[in-house]
């Protein structure tokens, strides 16, 4: 167990929807069930319930990006090696106040992802591992799994920047936002 980070790539207009009507964020989240939107809501009886209201996803959304347990190592490596990019997790805005695993859901608008994109696709493996060697795991999730810095870790790190890097990019090149949760 442990904190896992899910990202989903979402439209800036689905993002708006959701800060206009918090609720929606289950719709984000858990797609399939309606039934934690209903309980958001207050009806435990879907018999009364009302109609679950659905976000206008076109086919692009939706793209999931999983870094399991190692978003905060990435986050630490990524920040030394381009301090200027926007923070995927550090510097996301929560999207409402309903917690959703652990805390709020976060979200970045597609002008942020794209910067985002821009930023990754300057920074090689090269320079990832680098950062591995050089960055300062004190405080982050994990920390003395990162510390070890060896060749697993190396491993589990480029493979999670590849994934992050194609979900920024695939952001960027559809002028998506991203939502991130925690759970």
């Amino acid at each position: 167990m442990g904190i896992s980070c899910i990202a989903t790539a979402v439209s800036d207009g689905n993002i708006r929807r959701v800060l206009a009507d918090p609720p929606l964020v289950w719709r984000l989240v858990a797609p399939d069930d309606d039934g934690v939107y209903l309980a958001e809501i207050g009806f435990d009886n879907a018999a009364l319930a009302p109609e679950v209201p659905t976000l206008l996803c076109q086919g692009h959304q939706r793209c999931l990006l999983d870094l399991d347990r190692l978003w905060d190592g990435l986050g630490a490596c990524l920040r030394h090696c381009a301090p200027r990019m926007p923070g995927f997790f550090d510097d996301a805005q929560p999207l409402g106040h309903i917690d959703v695993g652990y805390g709020p859901a976060l979200y970045h608008r597609a002008s942020t992802m794209a910067r985002i994109a821009e930023a990754c696709a300057g920074i090689s493996d090269e320079q990832l591992l680098s950062a591995l060697k050089s960055a300062d795991f004190d405080g982050v999730y994990l920390g003395d799994v990162w510390e070890r810095r060896n060749q697993e870790v190396a491993t589990c790190l480029t493979d999670c920047y590849a994934e992050f890097q194609a979900f920024a990019a695939f952001t960027a090149r559809h002028q998506l936002g991203a939502v991130i949760h925690m759970m």
